[in-house]
């Protein structure tokens, strides 16, 4: 008997037009839980064949400018000539309950009631720019749903709204007149991103500042360089009240499709922008993944304390933090150069010294003398039964510092202590990229691996071999992988 698939289901809904299955899609790609994540991956990957057809247009602009009541009048004329509209809403969020503040339904409410439009308020999370992280993914399912135009209107904070230039085709920044100064909407770097400005509320009173505004505006632009090459960014007065001007911004913005299509400057756009996407994923992918992580969880608490204290510089806690994710040392460039084989260097070949293990009979008394290092980040204790011992790691701005215990009867630490009651260096740790290869190739010069040759999983989560410290002048030392 055939079984369903719920996904391939939901997607099938979406790309048959199914307002509920849109809304269930859509509720998706925003959830932030693990499970519902890889649900809508599944989901965009379903979806992606049949988007991307719509034309996708931003509006931004600074607090007051009407965005909304223009999004409801432009919304009215488009469907009035034949077209399916989306509108992503990205509200500012509550920072109690995390949701919507300004809920965009009942800010377009006559606009809602249409059955060729979809009205979706979004919380912005705080996102920079205004721009919840996963309208791009909202953007696409409303695409393969069927609409023609895909409106986002973001929330109008300032210069970081430039994020929705990021994922439209076309950036319509919307101004306002009478503001004291005419060039108040002028700031440089949102404006450079513009492909129209449009001066709203241009009706009663306000019309002739609206005009006057229009003209300082298109002067000032003169200034910038378009965006797009080929395009001069219209300015032109509009009313969201009286529906003046409305029909002829979307001349314009039907003129500057065609404009940049002909010539190719749309598709390069949307390349480069699924480029940008796609780093920019990954990246808030890994910072999730990075604090999902059990030795990074361990590490946090006290290292953004010795940062919030001034004691540790948040570069080199960064540092630490990455170098903890990825289980080895990062250099200025990337991984260290112990970390993988150079050309000409035997796999076996050590590196730089990972850290100096100290053996302790009392490991909060030396956890507490070492933190007190200026610079220094003291781990939380690990019990690693395996090896017979409990670690703190003591992380200097140059150094590592391994505090060893024993850790049940049977510890090899333990004959260590009664011949050093007070503690001292029990070994040194070397980074090798090949453990095996590295006791291989040390045996065959003399060098006795200790234990049974096996490696084992170390405090760091790679493989570790000992060596016997009668053949280095009384050192033990110990082979840890690094990759």
């Amino acid at each position: 008997m055939a079984t369903t698939d719920p996904i391939q289901e939901l997607a099938a809904a979406v790309r048959a037009g199914d307002r509920r299955a849109l809304a269930r899609a859509v509720t998706l790609v925003e959830s932030t839980r693990s499970d519902h994540r890889d649900d809508a991956a599944r989901l965009i990957e379903l979806l992606a064949p049949a988007a991307g057809g719509a034309f996708r247009i931003g509006v931004s602009g600074v607090p007051g400018a009407g965005k909304s009541t223009f999004i409801e009048a432009f919304g009215l004329h488009l469907i009035a000539r034949g077209q399916r509209v989306a509108v992503l809403s990205v509200d500012p969020s509550s920072p109690a309950s995390g949701g919507s503040i300004l809920g965009d339904k009942t800010r377009m409410a006559e606009l809602a009631r249409h059955p060729e439009v979809f009205i979706r308020p979004t919380p912005s999370g705080g996102t920079l720019g205004g721009v919840a992280r996963r309208t791009r993914e909202a953007l696409l399912v409303c695409e393969a749903a069927g609409f023609d135009i895909v409106l986002v209107e973001t929330v109008g904070v300032g210069q970081s709204e430039t994020a929705v230039a990021g994922m439209t085709d076309l950036f319509l920044l919307l101004l306002v007149p009478g503001g004291g100064d005419e060039l108040q909407g002028i700031k440089r770097g949102i404006v450079e991103l513009a492909d129209l400005v449009l001066v709203n509320k241009a009706d009663g009173d306000l019309a002739g500042a609206a005009e006057r505004a229009v003209d300082a505006y298109r002067n000032a632009l003169t200034l910038l360089r378009p965006r797009a090459a080929g395009w001069e960014v219209p300015v032109a007065a509009c009313s969201s009240l009286t529906g003046a001007g409305i029909p002829g911004a979307w001349d314009t913005m039907q003129r500057y499709r065609e404009t940049l299509t002909a010539s190719g400057e749309l598709a390069a756009r949307r390349a480069s922008q699924a480029g940008d996407w796609l780093w920019g994923e990954t990246a808030e992918t890994l910072v999730e993944r990075l604090r999902e992580h059990p030795g990074v969880r361990e590490l946090l608490p006290e290292l953004e304390r010795a940062v919030r204290s001034g004691v540790l510089p948040p570069t080199v806690g960064a540092r630490r933090l990455i170098e903890c994710f990825l289980g080895q040392p990062v250099g200025p460039d990337g991984p260290s150069a112990a970390a993988a084989p150079k050309q000409g260097i035997p796999p076996g070949a050590p590196g730089r010294l990972n850290h100096v293990a100290i053996a302790v009979p009392d490991l909060e008394s030396a956890r507490q003398a070492f933190a007190r290092l200026p610079g220094a980040s003291v781990s939380a204790p690990r019990p690693l039964p395996e090896h017979g011992v409990t670690v703190v790691f003591v992380a200097l701005p140059n150094a590592k510092i391994e505090l060893v215990t024993p850790l049940g009867e049977r510890s090899p630490l333990r004959s260590f202590l009664e011949k050093n009651p007070g503690g001292g260096i029990h070994h040194l740790s070397l980074e090798v990229p090949d453990v095996r290869a590295a006791a291989a190739s040390l045996a065959g010069q003399g060098a006795r691996v200790l234990g049974d040759g096996e490696p084992k999983i170390g405090a760091h989560g790679t493989s570790v071999l000992f060596l016997h410290p009668k053949d280095f002048c009384g050192t033990l030392l110990e082979l840890e992988e690094t990759v």
